[in-house]
């Protein structure tokens, strides 16, 4: 046969091959595309977010009652937007459901026949247009004004009447900055190309964790373990009782995993490290949160079976909440019987508050040390026109009985104060309060 003749049968196969490999793409593609019940625009309740799903894109918008900026737009592909974003899309009716994996309880969006007017024919942004959406987010979505006994009303008037004339943007930024006072909420961010500033101030000692922590773990008569994927750091102290010592409610799973997955897989590997020991020491004195799940998951390491662990709301506007949605801790088949200890301090926030809360219902834990942050809720991160961002809580939660805890904190069962003075001569007097507490027990 010749050359010629050879090559173009192969380059007709491998076009044919071609072909055909594009034809099952497409297949498979067009059978993970949305299902026409959910396909359509959708505002949430809460959260300031616009879905458009269409059979080929799904579009996401962060809107304001005078704003609306593009926020994500990705393919729509069911199992990828899964897998790969975390969301799963639930239609009934006109009601949609979404799942955000890590998040305790869905969104909730109802269809709309547009998108939202300032979606369709937005003006462009300057500095008083965009610290109105600034402005009009908190006043939609923050809970906690009372709280700081902050008037957000009269916060606009002096900023526009500061903004007047000047808009250079470190001027702006320092509007936004001082607009913000008086909210001593860990949670608020504002990102600016000058750095990131919060109007919360925490603990004078929060700086030198890292020369605390070594003060603390002087009391291990083990070598000092890390798990890597946690941020868990742990031990045996006098042989018997466990210490964990967690610095956050996060972890680091494999691609298209839930941090809640890698998670369960930590707490078996602590439950069976630590299976033999007589009591268990959880220090989140230095925790500032991370995901919610995630702390649910680690509350398992005390009950084999899930059980109710607290509430919470989501504002929808301005004095105007969500009905409450219970969340559970989720027990694990390697759950320690053991008496525990949990020490918090003023800077157990976020998501370890929420990991408090579910611990404290279980009836082997006891809480010792200080009220904790009073700043348990998602955060929401917020674009604004000119590329700058923004964060704020914008849900409250509450005891499984009701009990709020978003005002005042989670109290202690054991009053204990953060000792500086006792760690600045090398004494974790709080961890020694726990050990004696522990051996009474036993």
């Amino acid at each position: 046969m010749p050359l010629s003749l050879m090559i173009a049968r192969v380059l007709r196969l491998l076009l044919a091959a071609g072909a055909l490999s594009g034809l099952v793409l497409a297949a498979l593609w067009w059978s993970g595309k949305p299902p026409k019940e959910t396909q359509g625009i959708w505002i949430t309740n809460g959260y300031g977010l616009v879905f458009d799903i269409s059979p080929v894109s799904i579009a996401i918008h962060e809107i304001t009652p005078v704003s609306c900026i593009p926020w994500q737009t990705m393919p729509a592909h069911m199992g990828m937007v899964r897998r790969l974003a975390g969301y799963t899309f639930t239609a009934q009716g006109d009601d949609l459901s979404i799942a955000v994996a890590d998040a305790v309880g869905d969104m909730r969006a109802y269809r709309v026949d547009a998108l939202p007017d300032q979606c369709v024919n937005g003006r462009q942004a300057g500095p008083l247009e965009t610290f109105d959406i600034f402005w009009r987010t908190f006043e939609t979505h923050y809970p906690n004004f009372a709280r700081y006994g902050v008037d957000w009303d009269a916060r606009r008037d002096e900023a526009m009447a500061a903004l007047a004339g000047n808009f250079d943007p470190k001027h702006l930024s320092d509007v936004m900055t001082h607009a913000v006072r008086d909210l001593d909420d860990g949670d608020i961010h504002l990102m600016t190309p000058s750095g990131d500033v919060s109007p919360h101030s925490p603990a004078p000692w929060d700086k030198d964790q890292r020369a605390l922590w070594q003060v603390t773990d002087s009391y291990l008569t083990s070598e000092r373990q890390f798990i890597e994927t946690s941020g868990i750091r742990h031990g045996w102290l006098d042989g018997e009782i466990a210490y964990l010592g967690v610095h956050h409610m996060e972890s680091e799973p494999p691609l298209g995993q839930t941090m809640a997955s890698q998670a369960a897989r930590v707490v078996d590997q602590l439950g069976a490290l630590y299976a033999d020991a007589k009591g268990v020491i959880v220090d989140l004195r230095f925790n500032a949160g991370g995901s919610d799940t995630v702390a649910l998951t680690y509350a398992g390491l005390f009950s084999a079976a899930d059980w109710p662990a607290g509430l919470k709301q989501t504002q929808i506007t301005r004095g105007y909440m969500s009905p409450s949605t219970a969340f559970y801790g989720r027990g694990s088949q390697a759950a320690l019987n053991a008496p525990v200890m949990v020490l918090t301090s003023s800077e157990t926030s976020g998501a370890a508050e929420t990991y408090v809360m579910a611990v404290g219902e279980l009836a082997q834990v006891s809480i010792m040390g200080e009220p904790t942050n009073a700043t348990p809720s998602n955060i929401m991160v917020r674009a604004l026109p000119n590329q700058w961002q923004f964060t704020l809580p914008h849900q409250t939660y509450a005891l499984a009985n009701g009990t709020p805890v978003t005002q005042t904190g989670i109290a202690p069962d054991i009053s204990y104060p953060f000792d500086v003075e006792g760690f600045s001569n090398g004494k974790d007097t709080m961890l020694e309060a726990a050990l004696t507490r522990l051996a009474q027990a036993r």
